[in-house]
């Protein structure tokens, strides 16, 4: 028996190592990940916090302002195929929120909604903007109602996309499906481990498990992923994100009270937030427009660029 556990150990030590091997990922230096992926438009501002914002300021200055915040453990890069659309019209404003992309950590390692709108409205008052429409992509879309509800003098509409925020109905609980990555991290146990194992295919997961139109799935598309969550401190950034969503810290934003037009865009085949929330934050907000797009998941800005920045055209014309 002795024995026989000896083996059992060694064979678990050599399993263990050869995981370690070959998904070890160190930190890809911010000059190295600066010259591939800021690219264009791409900007840095130094915030009075001594935050550092990668951003892009794109589009017709003539045009209404939208300033558009994307999902976890994404980047500005996501909205580049609204960007492609509506730059003609509108003033597009796309960032890195802190512990993503480029912007990386911040001094202040709050990277809780509070963060994060301090975050933003430290940059929003950087770059003098003023009566924005703001949105956002997951939990994108919790800061945008989280920013609304402390600053609503400076939004003057929402645009919310597979939005975080509020409480997921039970009825849709059995629905979620969350990539490995998202299971993994904020617990004392595995921080670590995410912080310096984070293979490829982590990452290819992730995308593949949040969306339905498989075709956003390139390589290209896996690498940036991959390779800017491995910016120095983004992984660390992640795990106390997460830490802050086990222990209860994504409260139910009370969104009741946010009077100004928001448009509600779903995709109807979402695991991460299923379209049941969609329906329930239309509920609860008292001026809203709710738009579910058919074979889409979390990413409708990405699966379907051309239909959704369409309705988003739409909804802006509207607007006084």
């Amino acid at each position: 028996m002795i024995r026989w556990l000896k083996y059992l150990a060694g064979a678990f030590c050599v399993i263990f190592g050869l995981l370690f091997y070959v998904g070890w990922a160190s930190d890809i230096p911010h000059e190295t990940l600066a010259e591939k992926y800021a690219t264009g438009a791409s900007d840095f501002a130094e915030l009075p916090s001594g935050a550092r914002a990668h951003y892009r300021m794109q589009g017709n200055r003539d045009g209404k302002t939208i300033v558009l915040l994307h999902g976890s453990n994404s980047s500005l890069h996501t909205w580049e195929p609204w960007v492609a659309t509506l730059s003609d019209d509108h003033f597009i404003v796309t960032l890195d929120l802190p512990g993503h992309g480029l912007t990386g950590p911040i001094p202040s390692d709050d990277y809780t909604y509070n963060g994060m709108v301090e975050f933003l409205h430290e940059f929003v008052e950087h770059i003098d903007l003023e009566d924005f429409i703001l949105g956002g992509n997951s939990m994108g879309g919790g800061v945008t109602l989280a920013y609304t509800l402390a600053h609503p003098d400076d939004v003057s509409a929402l645009i919310l996309v597979d939005a975080a925020g509020t409480r997921l109905p039970a009825a849709a609980a059995d629905k979620v499906d969350y990539p490995l990555a998202f299971d993994l991290a904020g617990r004392w146990y595995t921080n670590w481990i995410i912080e310096n194992v984070t293979p490829r295919n982590l990452a290819s997961e992730g995308l593949s498990k949040s969306v339905s139109v498989k075709n956003i799935v390139t390589e290209k598309a896996v690498d940036r992923y991959w390779e800017l969550v491995r910016h120095p401190g983004n992984r660390r950034a992640t795990g106390l994100r997460f830490a802050w969503y086990r222990a209860g810290g994504r409260r139910d934003l009370q969104v009741e009270s946010i009077t100004q037009p928001a448009l509600i865009i779903w995709g109807d085949e979402d695991r991460l937030i299923p379209v049941e929330a969609g329906q329930a934050l239309h509920d609860r907000l008292p001026n809203s427009k709710l738009m579910i797009f058919k074979g889409v998941g979390h990413l409708p800005m990405e699966e379907v660029p051309s239909e959704t920045a369409a309705a988003v055209a739409e909804f802006v014309a509207e607007l006084p």
